[in-house]
């Protein structure tokens, strides 16, 4: 299987890493909404490194499972 090295939307190159971080954002707002609605943010401490950590962990896991490059 051939694995694209880049990604190609019209003449512009991208890096797969993009993809990869967009769809782990989207997935990170996802999660701390699900947070919020069920108030299970209010035990979080720092919010925004919480987030950071989300966001590090689907961006490991997207790129290991589904987009491996």
């Amino acid at each position: 299987m051939q694995v694209p090295h880049e990604l190609a939307v019209g003449d512009i190159y991208y890096s797969p890493l993009l993809l990869v971080v967009v769809l782990s954002l989207i997935a990170t707002w996802v999660t701390v909404a699900i947070l919020n609605q069920t108030r299970l943010s209010r035990f979080i401490v720092f919010p925004s490194t919480t987030f950071i950590a989300i966001m590090l962990l689907y961006v490991v896991g997207i790129d290991h499972f589904f987009l491996q490059f």
